[in-house]
């Protein structure tokens, strides 16, 4: 025996105390509300998936944004560090200011072997925002003065030969056997053999103290370069420079010579440094 799909459906909606409610629902129209009731959580919960995926790819990618953020702010602290710390070796910065320098870049220093796999990208960078401002101001409050100071006094350092023209050294500084009679005698310098008249170059910026003829040095000049340094040239056959100038590192100070107490043409020339003569083959590199 066949079943068949009555035509109509007949839905009774009741209420206690209320007459009830009769609805005539077609087979068709009955099944779709059935249907429309059963996929409609399916799709609500579908679609909160989809929302909570997305969200939590998002989520994803600005931690992978900010964990790489942070390692190359971690890079660059340790290469801050790094120059820092050399600064302070090159600024003669004393034991006692370095290590307050050392605690403060210990805050925001790597572990040893680099940038650690695993750490608190977002606690680092507020560290890294707290901390920083005071590494650069105590850099700049006493490292750049200090390394200042350094760069001045190592541009007033002699350095060179102060001769451009072929020369030979014949005579080195220290006590050697007196040329103008016997015994012996303290050379406070080094002499240059060059040809007459071959232009003499200060081997430091300064200020010109001398530009005179002596009797025992002839023509000579004497440059203070300050930070104690000071530099003789000797001997010359004529002056380039008046006392009182202020001249640059390789200028032209006078022309080489035989005056005064010479055997020959030659430079005599003297580094001082604290007012005592001092090797200048220690500042000819």
């Amino acid at each position: 025996m066949r079943h068949r799909i009555p035509k109509t459906f007949t839905i009774l909606i009741t209420c206690t105390g209320k007459t009830p409610i009769t609805l005539s629902v077609p087979p068709l129209l009955l099944f779709g509300i059935i249907l429309a009731s059963i996929s409609f959580p399916v799709v609500s919960v579908a679609r909160l998936f989809q929302s909570m995926t997305y969200q939590n790819t998002e989520l994803t990618r600005e931690n992978r944004s900010l964990d790489r953020k942070a390692r190359e702010i971690l890079e660059d602290v340790q290469t801050l560090e790094k120059e820092i710390n050399a600064l302070q070796r090159r600024a003669g910065m004393t034991n006692d200011t370095a290590e307050d320098q050392r605690q403060l870049q210990s805050q925001l220093s790597l572990p040893q072997g680099g940038v650690p796999p695993h750490f608190d990208a977002r606690l680092f960078l507020q560290s890294a925002q707290a901390q920083l401002p005071q590494l650069a101001q105590s850099l700049k409050g006493e490292i750049e003065p200090a390394l200042e100071r350094t760069l001045d006094r190592e541009n007033a350092r002699p350095s060179g030969v102060p001769l451009k023209a072929t020369t030979r050294t014949t005579s080195e500084f220290g006590r050697r056997r007196n040329p103008f009679g016997g015994g012996s005698e303290l050379h406070s310098g080094l002499d240059f053999v060059a040809a007459y008249g071959s232009p003499i170059h200060t081997t430091a910026p300064g200020t010109v103290m001398k530009a005179e003829l002596s009797r025992g040095y002839g023509y000579m000049v004497v440059v203070n370069h300050d930070y104690g340094f000071q530099t003789l040239y000797a001997h010359m056959s004529g002056l380039a420079v008046s006392p009182g100038d202020r001249i640059d590192r390789y200028h032209v100070v006078g022309y080489l010579g035989n005056t005064g107490r010479s055997t020959g043409p030659h430079l005599h020339y003297e580094v001082h440094l604290n007012s005592q003569p001092v090797d200048p083959d220690d500042y000819l590199d």
